[in-house]
């Protein structure tokens, strides 16, 4: 890195924003200067990397999943990574910033890249510094790899699938890339169709992000590319737009799914699981909403950025028109962002007053179920007392000398009473409306 700085006059702030992450700050003093003011983010800047990925673990239930867990395994698994990434990474590994747990099938795969744009010269540079590298299954591994026993192909990466516009500058591409979006095909797939002994196959993420720095380019004007670094660096835009495409759909799915369960009678004990996992989803897309916004306002300060332009081109209007395309996609995924996170609080919303009448519910449920006994209390409580004081002494009974009718005299008089102490309250209301009347015609005259 010293040899590469020196040699390109590369800005030391790359090389702490790229570094800025758990894997160097464990343990050491947290500086706080993960976010950047935009006026600082000019030359040196950062896009996300979201990838899907699945793990086969059978069948999962049509219940809200409770991760809580699992994600606390998840969070000690990518500490012992980060850990052993310290002491055992080599050059070319690649490494990955966050692991998300959002179900037990799914979870997404974060990583970064780092440009610095050198200022406008007559051998200016862009510096792109990728987290992958190496293969993901020959680097340090992680909580993503397989699990002891499983199949290579039940642990899934999904391709980054870019659908691009058409490109004005060179049309003649269009008529064959329309037909074969750029996926950057990885060889594990080609491998995976070709052999049908999938427990042989040694596993591979094969994540096609690794692939960009071998295929970018290809659609490029290379005139344009040479005088303008935003044009230069529109296919990295396209493809970091289309990864957040995907991880937003998936999280959509996962909104989806929990949001499903509201209302349903025999599903209100998963109310709070579903809170919690909304909860998760929406810090997400929160975070992920302020990496879109920091990248829209570098896409929307592009006239003012010390950049190198074409604006001396004929072919300019392209640039611009490029330029318009990537505001246009990355201020959607914002919208798209904003949008999923108010559906997210929305649903915890309706969970949570969803559980305050559940709980008004059963306190009513109860309350019914003491005032049936309070009723039978006022009742046989009275009888009691009264059996108490007569006991068996009874002609009718045959071991006494008093007759029955007198425990019917005695007991009615106490069930009365009880009945006066147990109706107390509606008594004065009632008693009150009726000398309210009295005082309002006193005459008593209609």
């Amino acid at each position: 890195m010293t040899t590469a700085g020196e040699k390109y006059k590369v800005n030391p702030e790359l090389f702490r924003r790229h570094l800025q992450y758990k894997a160097f700050t464990l343990g050491s003093r947290e500086l706080y200067l993960s976010s950047s003011m935009p006026s600082s983010s000019a030359h040196v800047f950062q896009l996300t990397i979201p990838t899907i990925c699945t793990r086969n673990v059978g069948s999962s239930g049509w219940e809200p999943e409770d991760l809580q867990e699992e994600r606390q395994n998840e969070s000690e698994g990518m500490g012992r990574y980060f850990k052993q990434l310290r002491a055992k990474a080599k050059v070319g590994d690649s490494v990955v910033r966050n692991s998300l747990l959002l179900s037990r099938q799914e979870y997404g795969l974060e990583q970064k890249i780092s440009i610095e744009v050198g200022p406008p010269r007559d051998n200016w540079r862009i510096v792109v510094w990728l987290d992958s590298g190496r293969d993901l299954s020959q680097s340090v591994e992680g909580p993503w790899s397989p699990r002891p026993g499983a199949r290579a192909w039940e642990t899934y990466f999904f391709p980054v699938i870019v659908q691009q516009a058409p490109d004005i500058s060179r049309p003649h591409l269009d008529a064959v890339s329309s037909l074969h979006p750029n996926t950057f095909t990885s060889s594990r797939s080609i491998r995976s169709h070709a052999s049908n002994d999938y427990s042989a196959e040694e596993w591979k993420a094969a994540q096609n992000i690794g692939y960009l720095p071998f295929q970018y380019g290809s659609r490029l004007d290379r005139e344009l590319a040479s005088h303008d670094a935003l044009y230069a660096l529109s296919e990295l835009f396209q493809f970091v737009a289309s990864a957040e495409s995907q991880f937003l759909n998936l999280l959509a799915a996962r909104i989806e799914h929990e949001l499903s369960f509201i209302g349903g009678d025999n599903v209100m004990r998963y109310h709070h699981v579903s809170l919690l996992n909304l909860k998760f989803i929406k810090t997400q897309l929160t975070a992920h909403a302020q990496g879109l916004n920091e990248t829209i306002t570098i896409l929307r300060n592009r006239h003012s950025l010390d950049w190198p332009r074409a604006d001396h081109l004929e072919k300019y209007p392209i640039v611009e028109h490029t330029a318009v395309l990537l505001l246009a996609d990355f201020e959607y995924l914002l919208h798209r962002a904003q949008t999923l996170a108010r559906e997210c609080e929305t649903g915890m919303s309706t969970l949570a007053n969803s559980a305050v009448l559940e709980e008004s519910r059963r306190s009513h449920q109860t309350a019914l179920q003491v005032q049936k006994l309070t009723v039978i209390a006022t009742i046989f409580i009275p009888l009691s007392f009264v059996c108490s004081i007569w006991g068996m002494n009874f002609v009718e009974l045959g071991t006494g000398s008093q007759p029955l009718w007198k425990w019917f005299v005695s007991a009615a008089p106490v069930l009365l009473f009880s009945w006066v102490a147990y109706r107390w309250d509606e008594l004065m209301r009632l008693r009150k409306r009726i000398m309210s009347k009295g005082r309002g015609n006193p005459s008593g005259l209609v």
